[in-house]
């Protein structure tokens, strides 16, 4: 056969792939911005279909031959297939039906299959340009959307549903419901804009204006967890470098420094638009006894890891919890109360150590201050409903996307900070938000690559 028509069918099939990918992407980026204007709420549901058949699509017809790849997307399956073993063994210990397991599965380890594809494909440079532009593309439309939203929404020239202002200032996250699809938002921006900063070909100016903008996007939204999350994924990235006294230098200074400055302008009442974190701050440690072993806003965060154990009917739950969306994980915690009529036909199990938990939410004081206190988040979540097993397979999967996959400390930081997030919610589930962290952890990834084969 001739190597001008191999080479040919060889590149369409890339351009194919590619392209599915980028459409399999919008499907997880852009359903929430519809079902906004009015698009039924089932299309926030089509990504749970269209990731593992766009993903089957792209195994089945990728031609890769590269070791490493190979290696990395067979060391992804092992470690996916054994979350998946933990979470159906825990969903037949505790008679969870079978649509339990596939949701959980997809909003757990969506990120991971849609990485498997990404890692599979045999990008060129071309190729992998166009990738790269119009996922930054997406960024940029979702932090631009939010800026507008700020501006149209206060004089009501925005449409606003449910929740305060910053809630709706979500960019293309913003929710019929008037859920914290803000949160979600600015942390993407904050990503791309981080993402951006090693383009040098990108002019100065411009680098850092998206980075600020992102940052005033967290802060309009009133996203005071976010700096949060990210505050203590710097630290732990810091802590990562101990063995490396330059880079440990490098990233403790402007730490420091940045801390003292935040503190030092919190003291001055004089600087305005810091007076949301400062009423808060203050707010939060009028009564510092709430803080203690006993005190309220320990017992309300720590109040899932309370109750959980409390429904164990068997040595095994403590191995592989209470089944799949049965306790806090944004499928039991979440989904299954809001789109229960539409889920339950298709013998979705509930289970009532969710709704005890959630009740601790709607009749404290404290979680309605903030979302830091909330008792459903995903470590908890991913603890009662899959065990302790289950739990330490989540974690070789995230150990292996570290080790394969992380190629420098952008994506690290995008890890430790998501890690820090499933702390506070769920929005280490939210698919938006994952699928954009393996999105860039690719595009790096196969920049390294590519680096690599052109200097051998």
């Amino acid at each position: 056969m001739d190597l001008a028509v191999v080479g040919k069918r060889k590149k369409r099939a890339i351009i194919g792939n590619v392209n599915l990918m980028l459409f399999t992407f919008a499907t997880v980026f852009f359903p929430r911005l519809f079902s906004y204007f009015g698009a039924p709420s089932l299309i926030n549901f089509g990504h749970l279909l269209v990731v593992p058949i766009a993903v089957g699509v792209v195994l089945a017809t990728t031609r890769v031959k590269n070791r490493k790849q190979i290696a990395i997307v067979w060391e992804l399956i092992f470690a996916m297939g054994i979350f998946l073993s933990t979470m159906v063994a825990s969903a037949l210990i505790n008679d969870a039906g079978e649509i339990n397991v596939f949701l959980q599965f997809m909003l757990q380890a969506q990120p991971y299959v849609f990485l498997l594809a990404l890692v599979s494909i045999s990008f060129s440079g071309k190729s992998l340009t166009r990738f790269r532009r119009w996922v930054l593309g997406f960024g940029l439309f979702n932090l631009i959307l939010a800026l507008v939203q700020s501006v149209l929404l206060p004089i009501g020239l925005y449409p606003r549903r449910g929740g305060t202002i910053a809630d709706n200032t979500a960019g293309v996250f913003a929710s019929s419901t008037g859920s914290a699809g803000n949160y979600v938002s600015c942390t993407i921006s904050v990503y791309f804009a981080l993402y951006l900063m090693r383009f040098k070909s990108i002019p100065l100016w411009i680098r850092i204006a998206a980075l600020l903008a992102s940052l005033y996007q967290v802060y309009i939204s009133d996203s005071k967890q976010i700096f949060l999350a990210f505050l203590l994924g710097w630290i732990l990235l810091i802590i990562s470098k101990s063995k490396d006294p330059t880079k440990l230098l490098m990233y403790i200074i402007p730490a420091i420094f940045l801390m003292a400055l935040f503190w030092w302008a919190l003291q001055n009442p004089s600087i305005g638009f810091l007076d949301t974190y400062r009423n808060w701050i203050n707010r939060t440690f009028e009564k510092p006894e709430i803080y203690g072993l006993n005190g309220e806003a320990t017992q309300t965060k720590l109040a899932a890891l309370r109750i959980i154990p409390t429904y164990f009917h068997t040595p095994l739950n403590h191995f592989f919890g209470l089944g799949p969306g049965h306790t806090v994980t944004r499928l039991g915690g979440w989904m299954l109360k809001k789109y229960a009529p539409l889920l339950t036909p298709l013998g979705v199990t509930i289970h009532p150590a969710s709704d005890e938990v959630f009740r601790i939410v709607s009749e404290g004081w404290i979680a309605q201050e903030s979302t830091i206190f909330f008792p459903l988040f995903t470590w908890a979540g991913m603890w009662g409903d899959i065990g302790l097993v289950g739990l330490a397979s989540y974690l070789y999967m995230g150990y292996v996307l570290w080790r394969r996959v992380c190629v420098d400390d952008f994506g690290k930081f995008m890890i430790l900070s998501t890690a820090i997030l499933g702390f506070i919610l769920t929005q280490m589930e939210e698919p938006g938000h994952m699928l954009t962290v393996a999105c860039l952890l690719a595009l790096r990834w196969h920049d390294r690559q590519l680096r690599s084969e052109e200097s051998f």
